[in-house]
Parts: structure tokens; sequence; C-alpha cells
């Protein structure tokens, strides 16, 4: 799979902050992987990773394009911790 090392990097990071807007996802990966990624890879990344879920979106007030929402994702619960269960 292609974004292995993408999706083990944010479910790291989320495990670790409980929950992130799209933004601080965006921005830790792009500052602590080599290459990074882009916004629209991200975005399919998120949506269609089944370990990971939506529980919100926030709005986000832009200076040029004025007010947009952005969605606040967290790890399934199941997923949490998995070393702790028995």
């Amino acid at each position: 799979m292609r974004t292995t090392r993408l999706r083990e990097k944010i479910k790291k990071f989320l495990d670790e902050r409980g929950q992130a807007n799209t933004t601080e996802i965006l921005e830790h990966v792009n500052s602590t992987m080599r290459h990074g990624t882009t916004p629209q890879q991200l975005g399919n990344v998120l949506s269609k990773d089944k370990d990971i879920r939506k529980i919100a979106t926030t709005k986000r007030g832009g200076a040029l394009s004025g007010r947009y929402e952005i969605c606040v994702w967290t790890l399934r619960e199941d997923e949490r911790n998995p070393g702790l269960q028995g």
C-alpha cells in the first residue's frame, strides 16, 4: 500500500493528541516526514481509513477566502492503545 507510512504517522499522532483537525495533522506530517503529503492525499487517507473517524467540524476564518469548515479527527475507540487490551 502506498500510504502505509503516512497512515502509521497519522495514527501515532492521533493516539498522542486524542483529536486533531485536518490542518494540524497536515502540518505535523509535513514537518516530520521527508516528503510530506498533499491536502488531497491526506483527506483521502483520513476519510477512507477504518481506524480513523471524523467527530466534528470546526469553522476557520481565512484572510481572503472567508470562513470555511475543517474536520476534526480521532482514532476509533477499539484502535486506541491496542497494546493495553487483554
